[in-house]
């Protein structure tokens, strides 16, 4: 099953709330109790989005979290690739399969490879296109015109307007 993980759906809830708190950062504790969620999670999530780039972290009394980068700057893909690691729809849809000792035993002669690969391309594409804005304006994105609300075609020339066909 494909899904958004609890933590990449924890670090959108943080991301949002972060914005709302602007230019004010907040501590991981404050944030956990004013989203509910649990601290130990939000924690590790909040580091993983600062290693990123995404959060600014300050340390002392009072220190806390911002976020790092304008909400229009900061898409899905920064966020699910900043606590899940590189997204990848199947073996080999990865630049590094053979480095991770996960090679598919029927790439070679597989029928299906080829568009795999154009449904990672679109699904990366998707991801990187809808941002932190898109969120926090609460837009009904499923059937909405993508490309209306600043969302681009794919750029790989099949054709397909990400956010729209894609979706449909």
């Amino acid at each position: 099953m494909l899904a958004l993980t609890r933590k990449t759906d924890y670090a959108l809830v943080a991301l949002v709330a972060l914005h709302e708190r602007e230019p004010i950062s907040i501590s991981a504790r404050d944030l956990a109790q004013a989203v509910s969620l649990p601290l130990p999670v939000l924690r590790n999530v909040l580091k993983r989005l600062a290693q990123a780039g995404l959060l600014c972290s300050t340390q002392g009394s009072s220190g806390g979290y911002r976020l790092a980068l304008p909400p229009e700057r900061i898409s899905l893909l920064n966020v699910v690739e900043a606590i899940e690691g590189p997204i990848r729809l199947a073996r080999c849809c990865s630049d590094d399969v053979a480095g991770e000792g996960e090679a598919c035993g029927i790439e070679t002669s597989c029928r299906i490879r080829t568009m795999i690969r154009v449904i990672h391309g679109h699904l990366n594409e998707y991801l990187a296109a809808v941002t932190l804005a898109h969120l926090l304006a609460d837009a009904d994105l499923v059937g909405a015109d993508m490309v209306g609300a600043g969302l681009q075609g794919c750029s790989c020339g099949c054709g397909v307007s990400v956010g729209t066909d894609l979706i449909r």
